[in-house]
């Protein structure tokens, strides 16, 4: 049974929501930080996110500071109960680096919550602290897209509980590919990669678009040069933006891709390829190959070596 339905969920995160919306500099909305690094996060803020239930038993290292000792040592059931956290806002007082064998490094994460000046001690995986959330990344997320028209680059959205309208969440809500929905509200969300729900308009119903504000507490290694909600959203009329018929859009949202696309519309119908060889100009899904030259498909072929999946399972 989950610890949180989406119906506390929503509340949860409606508070967080709220209570993190401060005013923030105009320049600072307009442009998504590429993110800050574990070892920055001295004097940062971040907030508690309301992970799923069957996510709170896995690589999450936090214990209280008196305890902190034996449970970094391995004792895992003096981990604080997470649900006890969820929505708290707590500030990073210290980070200690540590070997972690090989070359890895990770990280103590010292932190006191704000509400009740309770001492808390994380211990890194991965370079990342699993559920928390930079609250500037919350605050900035509402300053940049509340009220704002954008372009999901999904098929379906997770369906959103409204109190007095729906009993249950519908499970998704179909939309066009680059299609223009609404930003109704911006809330902490459930998962770590992607804590940030946009709660958007999808012709009368409400629905989740996650995304990531900025890279922070995120593989160092996913990091690049644009932030991570361009993986989820356009802010132009992709339509515009890149071109194609009616036609050509249609076969996008039908999952096929034909010679001519650009690597943006190929990417759009088939997702992310399994692997891209030779400078990016030949990208894999399963036993397809397709080679572009520049941005242009120009070829499409089947190969003789299967790989495991099939572009449905990189969706």
């Amino acid at each position: 049974m989950k610890m949180f339905s989406l119906r506390m969920l929503l509340v949860l995160s409606l508070l967080v929501g709220l209570g993190s919306a401060g005013a923030v500099p105009a320049e600072a909305a307009r442009t998504a930080p590429a993110g800050v690094r574990v070892e920055q996060w001295t004097g940062q803020d971040f907030t508690f996110l309301a992970l799923p239930a069957e996510k709170q038993s896995t690589g999450y290292e936090i214990f209280a500071a008196e305890q902190a000792t034996r449970g970094l040592e391995g004792d895992r059931s003096l981990r604080i109960p997470y649900a006890e956290h969820v929505g708290k806002q707590v500030v990073v007082t210290k980070i200690v680096p540590f070997a972690a064998g090989g070359r890895q490094k990770e990280y103590m994460v010292y932190m006191t919550v704000k509400e009740t000046d309770e001492k808390l001690v994380g211990r890194t995986m991965q370079g990342q602290l699993e559920g928390l959330l930079l609250s500037a990344d919350l605050r900035n997320a509402r300053q940049q897209f509340l009220g704002k028209t954008v372009y999901p680059k999904f098929r379906e959205l997770t369906g959103l509980y409204v109190p007095g309208r729906n009993s249950t969440p519908p499970a998704s809500v179909s939309t066009p590919i680059g299609a223009p929905v609404v930003v109704l509200d911006v809330y902490a969300g459930n998962k770590s990669q992607e804590p940030i729900w946009l709660i958007v308009d999808v012709n009368g119903e409400k629905a989740i678009l996650p995304i990531a504000y900025s890279w922070t507490n995120m593989p160092i290694q996913s990091w690049t040069e644009t932030p991570p909600w361009q993986n989820a959203l356009f802010m132009k009329n992709p339509r515009i933006s890149l071109g194609g018929s009616d036609a050509l859009w249609q076969k996008i949202q039908a999952g096929n891709v034909e010679e001519g696309m650009s690597k943006e519309q190929v990417q759009l119908s088939w997702g992310n390829p399994s692997r891209r060889e030779k400078n990016d100009s030949v990208w894999i899904y399963g036993t397809k190959q397709l080679q572009f030259r520049g941005d242009v498909l120009y070829s499409i072929a089947t190969i003789s070596e299967s790989q495991p999946g099939s572009y449905e399972d990189l969706l």
